[in-house]
């Protein structure tokens, strides 16, 4: 367990995702720990809008499993919780007050967003508290507004599937992944854009981190000539992402998280 500020800031400086589990069980007060520092986390306006769902049944785990296309490996993980935007508790506590609130009649789009937000600040506290426990941990990014994971936990509309987050027993020791320089993602009093030179620098430099790596080939079976470059046009793929938005935004409406949709 971490003691002091000094070790707390080297496992936050250390954690690296880990996608190779032991099949070794992690105790259940173990895992509610995490979830109660996952609780601790900042929330807008003390709302609460997000739900974690604890995934222990074997066969609903292999249904979440295959929903997400989670490689083999990671599926030894044995703690999966999926970790869910919901503005559906607040709009039902607002009903037991019997108040007329703007969830009911299309409105609140901001609370729909900050719901992400809070979700995402619980799954980060839970992450460090896995960290502090000697686990590791994967998001896998799929499980969002996944219809299929929607059908496999029975999610009612309010409640939005934003990720799954793993956790287990590492089985292998990855070095820290490569981030752009700080000079990059922290702009002081205003926005600044990047030179071209300056440009050139920042994808040189993940280039050739993962290169030497070998990340690409190691975790997605690329060729050894695939680079960082490579991965963030395939990840913004225009044909590919006009198929996966339209799916994206038939699942918003349908869970009620795209503007002007009543909870």
């Amino acid at each position: 367990m971490i003691d002091s500020a000094a070790q707390f800031l080297e496992l936050l400086f250390s954690r690296r995702t880990i996608r190779k589990f032991r099949v070794e069980s992690v105790a259940d007060q173990v895992v509610l720990r995490i979830v109660e520092a996952g609780q601790r986390a900042p929330s807008a306006c003390n709302l609460q809008t997000y739900t974690i769902v604890w995934v222990k049944d074997a066969e609903q785990k292999n249904r979440v499993w295959n929903a997400c296309g989670v490689p083999k490996s990671i599926q030894d993980a044995p703690v999966v919780f999926v970790i869910c935007a919901d503005v559906r508790r607040l709009a039902k506590a607002l009903d037991y007050l019997h108040y007329d609130h703007c969830l009911r009649h299309g409105y609140g789009y901001a609370l729909k967003l900050m719901s992400m937000i809070d979700a995402s600040l619980a799954a980060e506290n839970m992450t460090i508290a896995a960290e502090c426990y000697g686990l590791g941990s994967v998001f896998i990014g799929s499980a969002l507004a996944n219809e299929r994971v929607i059908e496999a936990l029975g999610l009612p509309k309010g409640v939005l599937p934003l990720t799954l987050l793993c956790i287990g027993y590492p089985d292998e020791e990855p070095p820290t992944r490569p981030r752009l320089p700080l000079s990059a993602i922290m702009h002081v009093n205003s926005y600044r854009d990047s030179s071209n030179e300056e440009m050139e620098l920042f994808l040189k430099q993940m280039n050739s981190e993962l290169e030497k790596e070998g990340y690409y080939s190691k975790y997605s079976k690329r060729k050894p000539s695939y680079l960082y470059t490579d991965h963030i046009k395939g990840k913004t793929d225009l044909a590919n992402f006009k198929q996966w938005e339209s799916e994206i935004v038939a699942v918003g409406k349908k869970t009620g998280f795209l503007p002007n949709e009543s909870i």
